[in-house]
């Protein structure tokens, strides 16, 4: 891949593939109780190091497509960077990702600073406390039937997913519904960082979307949403406690188990069709009309 120099006005309406995320391989599959030969698609993850101001900061396990934008999302949840203005140059070259950020040394005192915690997702993130977050100011309104609208046209467009079943999808709408963007990526932390590091190189006013997602809405997810000003999140599955504590200290609306009617959920032993729409609202209900 050759060298892509970040371009604060690209806007596209929806993410595009533009490298190769999936490869195909030989396999046998058992059907009726046989093997047989056949064909199955798997995500291609790639390692990315991120480098800033010259010095090695982190490696991520991606899906190779939105890098800049992940890389973005990355530091800006991760508090070394309060908004795009700070990062001077991104770029992405074979060698992996290289920002310059306008304040150098708030690299070093985040690091010494800061604590860090492995996820439920398995990697590290850093930990913020939630009476250091900011508290999220919007007057969003939506109705309940925009949020089965925008969780169908996330679902709808989630092509890896569909060809490899192996990818969380996350994408954020603006209030007319439009999605500003879809990600896919293999950890559900990774498709919110790039959905967010999406809104903060287009200068997109965060306070005006929303947000649905395919992951679980765990604190440290919820921490990235409430970062960004983003005032409601609905995604398919669960919610744990303290994400719930720390969106009511925030004043974000969180809601889980989004499944509107004919929606399909896949279990070992059978595909379970939803026939009525149902959703859960554990925070900030009064934005759902």
């Amino acid at each position: 891949m050759g060298n892509e120099l970040i371009n604060f006005e690209r806007k596209p309406e929806v993410a595009d593939r533009p490298m190769e995320t999936a490869k195909t391989l030989k396999v046998q599959k058992l059907v009726d109780g046989k093997f047989t030969s056949s064909e199955s698609s798997l995500v291609v993850e790639k390692e990315l190091p991120i480098y800033v101001n010259g010095e090695h900061l982190a490696t991520a396990s991606v899906v190779p497509s939105m890098e800049r934008e992940f890389v973005a999302g990355y530091l800006f949840g991760q508090g070394f960077i309060d908004g795009p203005g700070e990062i001077t140059m991104l770029e992405i070259t074979d060698k992996g990702a290289a920002a310059v950020l306008v304040d150098s040394d708030r690299i070093s005192s985040r690091k010494t600073k800061t604590s860090y915690r492995i996820v439920s997702g398995g990697g590290r993130t850093a930990y913020f406390e939630s009476t250091v977050l900011p508290r999220v100011h919007s007057d969003l309104r939506i109705h309940r039937k925009d949020i089965f609208r925008a969780m169908n046209t996330l679902l709808q467009n989630a092509l890896l997913y569909h060809e490899t079943e192996g990818v969380h999808s996350a994408a954020l709408f603006d209030t007319e519904i439009h999605p500003l963007c879809i990600v896919e990526d293999i950890g559900r932390h990774n498709t919110m960082d790039k959905a967010i590091g999406y809104a903060l190189l287009n200068k997109i006013d965060c306070a005006k979307t929303f947000m649905v997602s395919t992951g679980r809405m765990a604190s440290e997810m919820v921490t990235k949403i409430c970062r960004a000003g983003i005032p409601l999140v609905a995604t398919k599955t669960a919610v744990t406690d303290m994400g719930l504590e720390m969106g009511e200290k925030c004043g974000l609306t969180i809601i889980g188990f989004v499944r509107d009617t004919g929606s399909r959920m896949h279990t070992d032993m059978e595909v379970r069709v939803f026939k009525k729409a149902q959703m859960k609202i554990y925070t900030g209900a009064d934005r759902v009309l």
